[in-house]
């Protein structure tokens, strides 16, 4: 019986052991199953920085190794991605212009503000993965972008829309990773080059007004001057009559040329330094030139300055040629007899500088384009005082350099207000 008890006794401890190691084992995978289902909740929501935290050994113990060199990698991957997506979007918000990046079929794939503002997005913001179509709420933009869709080659096309605001549209396409057939999307690039076409038709208006204006007087010099080599034995009287046209358009001529030259330095500021100057200073040294011309119509020429000690900054004779130009206009379009006010005073942080006169008047409809170059109201009228056309458009760029403003106020028959707007100097 001794043997028997023995292997019983025996089987009944291996057991006991057996028993005591399988519920150690079977706790230790609970926890273990209870931290990972933890673990995997916190990654569920975004929480890439979570890792398992346990003593097991063996294949548990690996497991959690691998699993935590698995949640670093992806922390990693995750974070790099982010961070160039950051990237990506600060480079988009960045652009001036407006960039779409559209798959083959038309779907967006990103876009910037720039361009939900140019387009008139209809979807605010959730523009991702839906169609042109769906998102585009200008039928010219519309157009101009689905005409290139799916093009292998770079295109570009010029739109105008109702408001007179022009759009270049630029589409590029997209090719699969080195390939040069598969097309995978497009880059649509738009620009607002509504300044730049303004600036290119003033560009060519004003070479064709400069090349007419210098063609009227040249013609006139060349006719007269053929005239008197073809006829030497011209009377004295009509000899000296055509040497006065002559003197009077060369002199018209040299006016042009030197309001053109004018007018280009205010505009490129070459070697230009702020002065401080006494405004009252400058207005007397013009009242002095001009009052002679306002004596000889017998035109009143008055004045009131608030401060004579107000302070302009401005670029040397710039300030004289504003007053000059402006003073000289109303005394040439008043008539004989008439009266011309010159006032100045302060309005806030502002000094402001009116011409008044009871001259003819500007009708509505001009007063808008009377600061254009060579725009003349009555160009028969403007020729016979001798105006270029300039004078406005200079007096206008220069109040625009000493950051002011200038604008008109006019009734035809009545008279015409010039109001100048002139910050106050920064002590």
């Amino acid at each position: 019986m001794e043997p028997i008890s023995s292997v019983y006794f025996f089987v009944m401890l291996l057991a006991c052991s057996v028993a005591i190691l399988l519920y150690r084992y079977t706790i230790t995978i609970r926890r273990f199953l209870k931290s990972f289902i933890k673990i995997s909740n916190k990654v569920s929501n975004k929480e890439f920085h979570a890792r398992l935290q346990t003593s097991a050994r063996g294949e548990l113990g690996e497991l959690t190794r691998n699993f935590n060199f698995m949640m670093e990698t992806m922390e990693s991957t995750i974070e790099e991605v982010e961070y160039k997506h950051l990237q990506l979007t600060s480079v988009l918000k960045s652009i001036s212009h407006g960039i779409v990046v559209i798959d083959i079929d038309g779907n967006i794939i990103l876009i910037n503000d720039e361009a939900r503002k140019m387009i008139k997005s209809k979807c605010n913001g959730k523009e991702d993965g839906k169609n042109l179509k769906q998102v585009i709420d200008v039928d010219d933009i519309l157009r101009g972008i689905e005409r290139y869709i799916g093009s292998k080659e770079n295109q570009s096309n010029n739109v105008t829309l109702d408001d007179e605001i022009v759009y270049r549209i630029k589409i590029d396409p997209v090719y699969l990773q080195d390939s040069k057939n598969a097309i995978i999307g497009s880059i649509i690039n738009i620009e607002d080059i509504t300044e730049i076409v303004k600036l290119e038709n003033m560009r060519r208006d004003f070479v064709a007004n400069v090349s007419h204006e210098l063609k009227t007087p040249l013609t006139s010099i060349n006719g007269f001057v053929e005239t008197l080599i073809m006829n030497e034995d011209l009377p004295v009287n009509k000899r000296n009559r055509f040497l006065a046209i002559i003197k009077k358009e060369s002199d018209r001529l040299k006016r042009l040329i030197e309001d053109i030259l004018l007018l280009s330095s205010i505009e490129s500021k070459n070697n230009l330094v702020m002065e401080n100057i006494l405004l009252y200073d400058v207005f007397k040294e013009v009242y002095e030139m001009i009052n002679y011309i306002a004596n000889s119509k017998k035109i009143d020429l008055q004045y009131n300055f608030e401060d004579e000690e107000i302070v302009v900054q401005a670029y040397g004779d710039y300030l004289k040629q504003l007053l000059l130009n402006l003073i000289d206009n109303a005394i040439k379009y008043t008539p004989e007899g008439g009266k011309v006010t010159i006032n100045q005073l302060s309005i806030n942080d502002e000094i402001v500088i009116e011409v008044i006169d009871n001259g003819v008047g500007i009708p509505k409809e001009d007063q808008s384009k009377i600061f254009q170059r060579f725009y003349r109201v009555d160009k028969a009228r403007s020729r016979s005082v001798g105006g270029t056309g300039l004078g406005l458009a200079i007096t206008k760029h220069i109040v625009h350099s000493l950051k002011g403003s200038i604008c008109v106020e006019s009734e035809l028959g009545e008279g015409s207000k010039f109001i100048v707007r002139l910050p106050k100097k920064i002590s």
